[in-house]
């Protein structure tokens, strides 16, 4: 790309060509610039950003290979990953040549029960799902116990009598 001093300023293109040429996604010791990823037609530069997030702090993985073989997709059904970034992840799975022609099926396969492959959406769906479940049943046990006392002495205060 054309990143001509005259027309942009000097500061500008001196910015846009570091900024293609710096790191974009950082999987471990493996390094992906947005070059790296045009290659193989992936485009979703935010996502990629928000998965090496994720991927850096969360889980810390040496490398993309250490995803690939270690990482189940149901742990990386958070909250700020979608199928976007699942995406981005299978464009680094290509780049590194994991998984054969269909790597991101090749990955679901290699981590679920019985071969069964979902789709990522379904996969966060049912993390959801038991993340809320475990959440109530932990509320309504916390809840249960001080509700007929506290009601009991709310209406006690409005009517103006003692406590039992």
């Amino acid at each position: 790309m054309d990143y001509s001093d005259h027309v942009l300023g000097s500061y500008l293109a001196r910015r846009l060509r570091d900024r293609n040429a710096s790191a974009l996604l950082v999987i471990g010791r493996d390094v992906y610039t947005r070059a790296d990823l045009a290659h193989v037609d992936c485009f979703n530069f935010l996502a990629a950003a928000t998965l090496s997030a994720v991927l850096n702090r969360h889980l810390a993985v040496k490398d993309t290979r250490d995803v690939f073989e270690n990482i189940a997709p149901s742990s990386l059904a958070l909250p700020r990953l979608g199928g976007v970034a699942i995406a981005v992840l299978g464009a680094c799975f290509e780049i590194k040549k994991l998984g054969g022609d269909n790597p991101l099926d090749a990955w679901i396969k290699r981590h679920s029960e019985r071969g069964v492959v979902h789709t990522f959406g379904s996969i966060k769906l049912r993390e959801a799902a038991d993340a809320a479940a475990k959440r109530g049943r932990r509320r309504s046990r916390s809840r249960r116990a001080p509700a007929p006392r506290v009601s009991g002495d709310r209406i006690s205060a409005r009517q103006g009598t003692r406590p039992s």
